[in-house]
C-alpha cells in the first residue's frame, strides 16, 4: 500500500514569478496542466537551462521498466548525475536508499537501473531543486506479519531537469 506525495503545494492561479516562468517553459515543451502542476510541486528554485544536441540525461528506474520518453518529466543532467554519483556511488555500488531519498523517488522505483537519453536538438529545460516527499508504506512478510501503514519522508535536495520529450532519443535503458 502506498501513497506518494510531494510536500510543496502550488496554487496554479497564484504563482510566483519564478514558478510562472517555469510553467510557461513547461507549457511550450508540450506538458499538460496536470503534469505542469506536478513538476512545480516536486521542486523549487526553478531556472531555465539550455541543452544542446548530444547532451545526456539520466533517469534512475527499476530494472526492466524503461522510462517512457513521452511521459517521463524527471531527469538528471550531467551535473546532477555527477553530484548523485559523488554522494551515493562508492566502491562500485550505489547506495540506493540514499539516492532514493536525495531524488525523492517513490517506493516502486527501486533505482536498480539507469536510463540514458540524448538531446537531439537545442532546447531549454526547466531545472529545479528536488523537494521533500512523503509516502505511506506497508510491509508484509510471508508469515502474515505486517507493519501496518508507516510514513516515510524523502528529503530531496538533488537537481532535476524537465525537457521537451520530443527532443530526446533513448540511448540505453533499464
Amino acid at each position: 500500500m502506498q501513497k506518494f506525495k510531494t510536500r510543496r503545494e502550488v496554487d496554479m492561479h497564484s504563482l510566483s514569478a519564478e514558478d510562472s516562468a517555469a510553467a510557461k517553459v513547461l507549457e511550450k515543451q508540450g506538458w499538460d496542466a496536470d503534469k505542469i502542476k506536478e513538476v512545480l510541486e516536486s521542486g523549487n528554485d526553478f531556472k531555465a537551462k539550455p541543452l544542446r544536441p548530444g547532451d545526456k540525461l539520466y533517469g534512475f528506474n527499476t530494472a526492466g521498466r524503461g522510462k517512457d520518453l513521452k511521459t517521463s518529466a524527471y531527469w538528471l543532467d550531467e551535473s546532477g548525475f555527477e553530484d548523485a554519483k559523488a554522494r551515493y556511488f562508492k566502491d562500485g555500488v550505489w547506495d540506493r536508499e540514499g539516492l532514493k531519498n536525495h531524488l525523492a523517488l517513490p517506493c516502486y522505483n527501486r533505482a536498480t537501473a539507469i536510463d540514458v537519453a540524448e538531446v537531439t536538438r537545442s532546447t531549454t529545460a526547466v531545472e529545479a531543486r528536488i523537494g521533500r516527499a512523503t509516502e505511506l508504506l506497508q510491509y508484509t512478510d510471508n508469515s502474515g506479519y505486517s507493519t501496518g501503514l508507516m510514513g516515510k519522508i524523502m528529503r530531496g535536495g538533488g537537481t532535476q531537469v524537465t525537457v521537451d520529450p520530443s527532443t530526446l532519443k533513448a540511448v540505453s535503458g533499464g
